[in-house]
């Protein structure tokens, strides 16, 4: 299994989208840093190549990608 630390995810959201400033609890959609076409068209494929996962459509809920911390959780909860 894959380990997931805090620090990737801000990583890949820095190589997205470089312009942001990334904490634990940035508000992603809120900041403007990322959208739903950034999450859907950049992020998702990344995580799913990066980790191994396969994102299914009823875990496409905002709450799992609000935040860095919330993509960390769902990423630990994806690979446990």
């Amino acid at each position: 299994m894959k380990q997931v630390h805090l620090e990737d995810i801000i990583k890949l959201l820095k190589e997205i989208q470089p312009l942001g400033n990334y904490e634990k609890d940035t508000l992603l959609y809120e900041s403007g840093y990322v959208d739903s076409l950034t999450i859907f068209g950049r992020v998702l494929p990344k995580l799913e190549k990066t980790y191994g996962i396969q994102v299914e459509p009823p875990e496409l809920i905002p709450e799992h990608f609000e935040t860095p911390a919330a993509i960390l959780k769902y990423l630990e909860c994806k690979l446990s």
